[in-house]
């Protein structure tokens, strides 16, 4: 068996994430870049949705495991608040319940929660456990969060570097000023203001997402999309089944590369125009480009607008 092969049967298997074995394909030089002739095939969406499963299928057990077992604070039911000085990083685990964390100016970790939990504390890092019970957690602005949620809906806000990976609930995500990574398995997702590179793939469920100014990475098996990019930088759009809209500013420095959806319509308002190589692909170029943004909908409509000024 070739080692790709390998890498994504160790992948299908649970073996190792979707992460590292991008890793291990990049370290055999099988970087996927989207260029010419990487038509989405016929199962486009399941292919994106299964990656984000596989990504995500063992999460409710390694989150249950890690937190049984001794250390394990029963809890109550009455309101408990803890306080921790600040970390470098701050790491969340949780089976089930929703999840409130909150950026401002203090500089201490402050926990409010009524449930079971097991705490970890470190010189540079606090891991906070949970099985059930909502949350409500308030850190310095500057924190880096790593959070892992099996299910229930969280909400972010006012921090420096997110990092999430959640089986099911709906997302809200605003104010993150380094980096966003993000891997949801089900559930509608909306962000505001990315500073730096935001990834984002999500099984099932639609997205919006406002004041976007860093590079983009965005694939959605199922849902609908609509993205206001206020500095456009690159990346790549891809969702197999839904209506895409994208917000680009009319004055950017990027070349448009748009998919001929199977099933769908593109609207722009920009000059697209066929390309000489490949039939299947749409290009504009956009002032002096520095870089590419790829759109790529396999069953949906394709909508990209100038934004507004204002």
């Amino acid at each position: 068996m070739e080692e790709r092969e390998r890498i994504l049967k160790m992948l299908e298997e649970g073996k190792i994430t979707a992460d590292e074995a991008a890793k291990l394909l990049n370290a055999l030089g099988e970087t996927y870049r989207w260029g010419p002739r990487h038509v989405p095939g016929p199962d486009f969406g399941k292919r994106i949705a299964r990656k984000v499963e596989l990504s995500l299928k063992d999460l409710p057990d390694t989150i249950a495991a890690s937190i049984s077992g001794l250390g394990y604070v029963v809890g109550s039911g009455e309101k408990k608040q803890l306080e921790f000085g600040a970390k470098e990083n701050l790491i969340i685990k949780t089976v089930s319940g929703d999840i409130n964390v909150n950026g401002d100016d203090e500089a201490s970790i402050r926990v409010d929660l009524c449930c079971g939990h097991k705490i970890k504390e470190g010189e540079h890092e606090l891991i906070i456990k949970t099985m059930a019970g909502d949350m409500d957690v308030k850190v310095p602005s500057s924190q880096k969060l790593v959070l892992k949620a099996a299910s229930g809906d969280v909400r972010l806000e006012n921090l420096a570097d997110v990092s999430v990976r959640s089986g099911s609930g709906d997302f809200e995500i605003k104010n993150v000023s380094v980096r966003l990574a993000a891997a949801l398995g089900s559930g509608d997702l909306d962000i505001c203001k990315i500073s730096g590179p935001m990834a984002v793939s999500l099984g099932s469920g639609d997205l919006h997402a406002g004041g976007i100014t860093g590079e983009v990475t965005v694939s959605v098996g199922s849902g609908d999309i609509d993205l206001d990019i206020e500095e456009c930088k690159g990346g790549k759009v891809e969702l197999g089944s839904g209506d895409a809209t994208l917000s680009l500013p009319a004055k950017m420095d990027v070349e448009l590369i748009v998919f001929k959806p199977k099933d769908g319509e593109i609207s722009s308002d920009f000059d697209l125009k066929p390309s000489k190589e490949d039939e299947e692909e749409l290009h504009a170029t956009i002032g002096k480009p520095k870089g590419k943004l790829f759109v790529k909908v396999k069953h949906g409509d394709i909508t990209i607008r100038k934004r507004s000024e204002k």
